[in-house]
């Protein structure tokens, strides 16, 4: 590992540490002693949850970054097994959040006392659970699309390289 991929991991590895620390004191600490509001909730513990979450996408970068370059210079194929199973299992978030959705359509989906049934249903169920829960209070789906696009991009320089060594070999 490069000496500037050390010294990034260990500060955004720190920023992305003090992000869960903090998110744990609210959600435990606080609640515990009862001083926090119900209404800041989401606010107070989003900003630490998405530091969390950048550091995360950087650190995960880093990382993946590395192994790569590590399996490139032993001579291994840079994309392995594993990496194409978690792409696939990548995918397993939204899978559960369109089922949940479509369970809605029947169960219903209530709000503040509102119940809504069918496509209404399906949509504020996709949408709170979706966008709300598991893309601002917990940065689910940020981390996997991150991690989806990051596997692209180095499947696709893969391909390229091999690809540019064919007709360099061919020639």
């Amino acid at each position: 590992m490069k000496k500037y991929e050390k010294v990034l991991l260990a500060i955004f590895g720190s920023f992305a540490a003090l992000g869960i620390a903090a998110v744990l004191y609210i959600w435990v600490g606080l609640n515990k002693r009862r001083e926090r509001q119900e209404y800041a909730d989401v606010f107070v513990i989003a900003l630490p949850m998405w530091i969390a979450a950048i550091s995360s996408f950087v650190v995960i970068t880093i990382l993946v970054s590395w192994r790569l370059r590590k399996r490139a210079e032993t001579g291994m194929k840079p994309i392995s097994k594993l990496y194409n199973c978690s792409f696939i299992v990548s995918f397993l978030p939204f899978v559960l959040l369109i089922i949940s959705s479509v369970e809605s359509i029947s169960e219903g989906f209530s709000f503040m006392g509102t119940s809504w049934y069918g496509a209404d249903a399906f949509w504020d169920t996709f949408t709170w659970n979706g966008i709300l829960v598991f893309s601002v209070i917990i940065p689910v789906f940020p981390l996997m699309i991150f991690w989806q696009l990051l596997y692209i991009i180095k499947r696709a320089k893969y391909r390229k390289k091999i690809s540019e060594q064919r007709v360099v070999s061919s020639d």
